[in-house]
């Protein structure tokens, strides 16, 4: 029988098709509820300005950065199927809380900081999870590239999801979304097992090199993902790319909003439907890389990736036009789609198993961690520049950090390459 008609008969046959859709309903539980539903309640519910906008915002991101270190050490030590169904059935309590509880600017930060605890875990989890079902190139890029694919579609379903419920309700309505994806995703999390062979890679790594870490304990362990990452060529560009390029990004997430309202002058539902439009962007791009040769997944491409990125959100915040508002998002979804899977593939052929966890981890701190201090800037900025002003001038950031990584890692392919096949465990390479 072909392999479409399979997939259409048994969706849920496969670890790979299980973590795909569990990928797919964790991100629409988080995107329908966090920009139309938390930065959504702030800004048109209770008439919040930059600088309440902000500050929950620092609060998440602080929250992910922590929920995300801790994913990392708990991943490498329990493996992700554990950490992940658990992290998947305390964020469905964070949901319920979300809708039932008054809605006040108090209750907002304390969902803030939950919902990043219970996102940090999860998403660092579900990023590392691939490296633990396979250790073949092809397969980790296959694998990626689907979930990306996977988190892209959940981009445009989940603020759909979220801008509809608004029409019909309120913003504080969208978190019904995360108990009913949250505890669906943990079903399909919890029947998939790791593969044997990375299992006993995982233990025979904490039986050989972490040895110490059991005497020093849980924070050794976390200091380990930062040696490993840095100690690593192409993991330390990865790091820098990242924490760089996002850093760029942190002003976005305390104006955005405001973007919409004061330059754009759109209905709150216009959150949900201009990320969705980010969503299908990003969706070509996530699958484009299906198409690429494994080789060609270096820092190089990386960079040229988030080059895209920044010119699309040149565009998307360049007029007060909500047409070429779409097609900036589209541009910048491309990019982001694309980046994605790229990324985790270099990341887990670059690293052994038993490190896997914390070397995702402290990816996404960097990530995570890069967008704060822009937050408490970003509103100062604006009082000189404007909410367009800044958003212009923070995405031309990403464009020229893009252009001085590409001309860095030009050369880098052929160095990637070897350096991740001499970096695998033995009997790991292909």
């Amino acid at each position: 029988m072909p392999s479409h008609s399979r997939l259409g008969l048994r969706p849920l046959f496969t670890p790979t098709r299980r973590l795909v859709l569990a990928n797919f309903l964790l991100v629409l539980g988080f995107t329908a509820t966090y920009f139309v539903g938390l930065i959504g309640c702030a800004t048109y519910q209770l008439g919040a300005g930059a600088i309440e906008v902000s500050a929950l915002v620092i609060l998440l991101n602080v929250a992910l950065v922590v929920g995300g270190a801790l994913a990392g050490v708990v991943t490498d030590r329990v493996g992700p199927r554990l950490t992940l169904a658990t992290s998947l059935v305390g964020f469905a309590l964070i949901g319920i809380f979300a809708l039932f509880m008054p809605l006040s600017y108090p209750m907002l930060a304390v969902v803030s900081t939950l919902e990043g605890l219970a996102d940090g875990f999860c998403g660092t989890t579900v990023s590392a999870y691939p490296r633990f079902l396979t250790s073949s190139p092809r397969e980790l890029k296959r694998m990626n590239s689907l979930c990306g694919t996977a988190v892209s579609v959940a981009v445009i379903v989940g603020p759909l999801v979220g801008g509809f419920v608004t029409t019909l309700s309120t913003n504080q309505a969208c978190f019904v979304a995360i108990p009913v994806a949250s505890l669906l995703a943990a079903a399909l999390v919890w029947a998939t097992s790791e593969a044997p062979g990375t299992v006993a890679s995982r233990r025979a790594g904490h039986a050989s090199d972490e040895k110490p870490a059991a005497n020093e304990g849980f924070w050794h362990q976390l200091v380990e993902g930062f040696r490993v990452t840095f100690s690593h060529r192409t993991l330390r560009t990865l790091f820098l790319l990242y924490f760089l390029g996002f850093f760029a990004y942190g002003a976005f997430d305390s104006l955005e909003s405001l973007f919409y309202r004061d330059v754009l002058q759109v209905s709150g539902d216009w959150m949900g439907w201009l990320s969705a439009c980010a969503g299908v962007g990003a969706t070509v791009g996530s699958l484009l890389v299906l198409r690429v040769s494994t080789k060609r997944l270096t820092l190089g491409t990386l960079s040229a990736l988030l080059l895209v990125t920044g010119v699309g959100s040149m565009i998307y915040v360049g007029t007060a036009n909500v047409t070429i508002a779409v097609v900036g998002q589209l541009v910048t979804g491309l990019g982001f789609g694309a980046m994605r899977p790229v990324k985790d593939t270099i990341l887990q052929r670059s690293c052994d198993v038993s490190y896997v966890g914390r070397v995702t981890a402290v990816m996404n701190a960097g990530t995570n961690s890069a967008g704060t201090l822009p937050l408490l800037v970003a509103p100062l900025v604006a009082n000189v520049l404007g909410v367009q002003g800044t958003l212009f001038a923070a995405s031309a950031v990403v464009a020229v950090l893009a252009v001085a990584f590409l001309l860095l890692t030009r050369h880098d392919g052929e160095k990637d390459t070897r350096g991740a096949a001499a970096s695998q465990a033995p009997g790991e390479n292909r």
